[in-house]
């Protein structure tokens, strides 16, 4: 089956989850035996990455370029159509994008089509993360429009008063993202897909009421990535390291909620250290470590050093690669209760989930967890155990896709 991938602002090297969800699962279906095929756009004035390195990629790929001034909806369409039409796909899947991804539905509708959401794009056009004032935004933009509008202009307004619009911004003013024309072509669109495929229930139940052609499916991992060192002996001096991967930087990974319950524990104990993926700060206390941005192989030496992995996000975090990638390597996890994370870990099992926010709850499961060493290894070698079941990436596409695939064509 020949499947073509689109992907409006893909990157490789990667900068985010979205392009390395695109990746593996092409590269998948091309182990499968399928043909695949990414056709991604170009346009560096909009949105500025750095070059797609192709020849790093297992698969072909075409660039679709274009100018600041192509950014309209018909003159997209056309440039991705001509591009698609020229390889004659069975199937295309339309992937990252944001106020475009509609058009090209549209311009793509002779062929059946799937779709991939990574966050929340049809839901939030504000900031596609449902995350409103330091708190997740009960609004959705399907079922409360003028609500959104309102939001989305209010944040908007500087940029598109000045005439300095760019990237996101440039997208939503050429779609006119405000119109009932373009509120009435994404529910269309949203309706038309043969199947959509999105991280966590808590997405589909956003998309309730518009299709019920909705498939959950995790991302995932390559367990020879991952080192399996079960967790040791802690020597009687040694402190135990609780560790917060990824982007601490960004005020929806909760990283003040750790801090707080870290101030909660240090009161009662001094036998531990927090180690935080951020540069310096101001913040100093005598169990925080900040570690600074670390690539790839750094982060899988630091899941081996650490005992406990936290992820204390307060937006209801798609997926949560971080908890996988940590379970992968044997450690147990503390999940916040939102989007995609609280359905990673099983609670008591491999590890806790916690209410949002509440620090309190949190220092409490990093405390029964400083206190038992078995309980740790006990719940790093069940973590270990659920990605082999169902999180590594080969096991996933095998299980998920290719009834996705003859939902499509039937």
């Amino acid at each position: 089956m020949r499947l073509a991938f689109i992907d409006q602002v893909f990157t490789w090297p990667p900068l985010g989850g979205a392009p390395l969800d695109v990746y593996n699962t092409m590269q998948g279906l091309q182990d499968l035996g399928h043909e695949v095929h990414l056709f991604y756009g170009t346009q560096k004035e909009n949105w500025v990455v750095d070059p797609v390195d192709e020849s790093s990629l297992p698969f072909s790929a075409t660039a679709v370029p274009y100018l600041q001034e192509d950014l309209e909806p018909a003159i997209i369409g056309e440039k991705y159509r001509e591009a698609v039409d020229q390889w004659k796909p069975d199937i295309v899947f339309q992937c990252f994008g944001f106020f475009m991804k509609p058009t090209l539905t549209k311009a793509l509708a002779h062929y059946p089509q799937i779709a991939r959401y990574y966050a929340y794009e049809p839901f939030c056009p504000s900031n596609y993360r449902l995350f409103r004032r330091d708190k997740s935004c009960p609004k959705n933009y399907l079922r409360t429009p003028n609500a959104c509008r309102r939001c989305t202009l209010l944040g908007m307004r500087a940029n598109l008063l000045s005439g300095h619009t760019a990237d996101y911004v440039l997208e939503y003013e050429n779609v006119q993202g405000w119109s009932q024309h373009y509120y009435d072509e994404l529910i269309s669109s949203l309706k038309q897909y043969k199947s959509i495929i999105v991280y966590n229930n808590f997405t589909k139940e956003l998309l309730k009421g518009v299709t019920d052609r909705v498939h959950v499916i995790g991302g995932g991992v390559h367990l020879k990535d991952f080192p399996y060192h079960p967790l040791g002996t802690k020597a009687e001096q040694e402190k135990t390291i609780i560790f917060l991967p990824g982007r601490a930087e960004d005020q929806t990974k909760g990283l003040g909620s750790l801090l707080k319950a870290g101030e909660i524990l240090y009161k009662k104990r001094q036998d531990f250290e927090i180690w935080v993926t951020i540069g310096a700060s101001e913040i100093t206390y005598p169990w925080y470590k900040t570690l600074g941005w670390k690539n790839f192989s750094e982060i899988m030496a630091l899941y081996q050093q650490s005992d406990i992995c936290v992820v204390p996000s307060i937006w209801e975090e798609p997926f949560g690669l971080v908890a996988v990638e940590a379970m992968a390597t044997g450690r147990p996890c503390i999940v916040a209760d939102v989007g995609g994370l609280q359905e990673i870990v099983v609670p008591e099992e491999t590890g806790y989930i916690y209410k949002r926010d509440n620090e309190k709850e949190l220092a409490q499961h990093l405390e029964t967890l400083l206190n038992d060493e078995e309980l740790r290894q006990k719940m790093g070698d069940a973590g270990r155990k659920r990605v082999e079941d169902n999180y590594e990436w080969n096991k996933l596409i095998e299980r998920h896709y290719p009834p996705i695939l003859e939902e499509a064509l039937s």
